[in-house]
């Protein structure tokens, strides 16, 4: 009898389709160009029974059915083969039948491993993902308030930049201020030793150092606390007083 090809056992071993019902059965069927295996192995019983259909390219169908590695009966299309044909002619066929089968029953067994093994694996995937996704929206939730804070931090950005422009405002203005400020009082000083000057000339003080005090504005011109006479006040008002609101004074403790 012609024998399988390994390359052609490969294939089959490869596109083996297997069950298991709640019996304890696991069937097994495969096929391919003209060759066909199918097997039912039913384990509940002791020893287990199997059931096994198998045409090798164009040849017959051979039905086989075994108690454990004990052969029970066979058919060839549909036919009996008698007890001394099963150990005699048909030895070959049902030692191939049987290696088949093995080979088939221990790929099935790599396969169901195999499915476990992808069975867990997509099960620490599908883990893995969730917490992929649980990580994707902590990562969105902060993106967010990160960008909140972004958003935050530039109008804050833009309040200061504002301000700073009003401080750097008020800075120049405070600048001309003290300018100002300076002038008037080197004038006012200026003022002051012209009055003294004037006063020393018009003899009402000996110098300088005799005038302790002094106060005029548009309405008295007062010395070391007195008043002076009017028109002298008239003289000094008209000279310096230069407006109605204008007032200066000077005082000298020593």
């Amino acid at each position: 009898m012609k024998k399988i090809s390994m390359g052609r056992v490969l294939f089959l071993l490869l596109t083996l389709i297997i069950s298991r019902n709640s019996f304890g059965q696991h069937h097994v069927q495969g096929n391919w160009g003209n060759t066909y295996l199918y097997f039912d192995d039913d384990s509940s019983s002791v020893p287990p029974k199997t059931i096994a259909v198998y045409r090798n390219e164009n040849g017959p169908l051979y039905t086989l059915r075994m108690e454990g590695d004990k052969v029970l009966d066979l058919t060839v299309d549909g036919h009996a083969v008698s007890s001394d044909s099963i150990n005699g002619s048909y030895k070959a066929v049902i030692q191939e039948i049987k290696v088949q089968v093995e080979r088939a029953r221990v790929q099935a067994r790599l396969d169901r491993q195999q499915a476990e093994r992808d069975r867990e694996q997509a099960g620490r995937d599908r883990e893995q993902a969730e917490r992929d996704r649980e990580q994707a929206e902590r990562d969105r939730g902060q993106s967010e308030k990160d960008r909140q804070q972004a958003g935050r931090d530039q109008e804050q950005a833009e309040r200061d930049r504002q301000q700073a422009g009003r401080d750097r405002e008020q800075a120049e203005h405070d600048r001309e201020q003290a300018e100002r400020d300076r002038k008037r009082a080197a004038e006012d000083r200026a003022i002051m030793q012209s009055i003294m000057d004037d006063l020393v000339k018009d003899g009402l003080v000996p110098d300088k150092e005799s005038i302790h005090s002094l106060k005029i504005d548009a309405d008295e011109f007062l010395l070391n606390g007195k008043s002076l006479p009017e028109a002298v006040q008239k003289k000094y008002i008209g000279k310096y007083v230069t407006g109605k609101g204008y007032s200066m004074s000077y005082h000298n403790e020593d």
